[in-house]
């Protein structure tokens, strides 16, 4: 920050906005985006995708070791709800659990399902969010 003159303000945008996966894909922070330039053959965005999907496996591994083991692992909100393709590479680096993705099941988007195939030692779920109605939910509770 000091290097180059910037606020606290400027350092927040560039982690927050400019950072991440749209650091990395140069593509966008829209995982839709990044998946249908990865699928184009965008060298950048596969990566993007890779590490996204590899410290994502990596974060649930280790909740599994402080938890001493896993029976269930749910997807839910944007990606995990409406993301086969990363549902699918995470799950591939957590085969080492026990966990087997079905890959039929997997196709499935915005609605409540078991995407585990019969043999998995843990059950694979995804569980749509309403963002909205938490938001609604709490503003009303502070307007109380």
């Amino acid at each position: 920050m000091q290097k180059e003159n910037l606020s606290y303000d400027d350092m927040n945008f560039i982690l927050n906005k400019e950072a991440g996966v749209y650091g990395i894909s140069g593509v966008s922070v829209d995982f839709r985006d990044i998946e249908t330039e990865a699928i184009s053959g965008g060298k950048e965005a596969i990566l993007a995708l890779d590490v996204f999907h590899y410290l994502t496996a990596s974060y649930i591994a280790k909740c599994v070791v402080a938890m001493g083991g896993i029976d269930v692992l749910t997807f839910t909100a944007g990606v995990g709800e409406k993301g086969p393709i990363s549902r699918k590479a995470i799950c591939e680096q957590l085969e080492f659990l026990g966990v087997e993705i079905d890959d039929e099941k997997n196709k499935i988007r915005g609605e409540e399902a078991e995407l585990s195939t019969d043999a998995s030692k843990v059950k694979i779920y995804t569980i749509p969010t309403n963002e909205e109605l938490m938001i609604a939910r709490e503003t009303l509770k502070l307007i109380k």
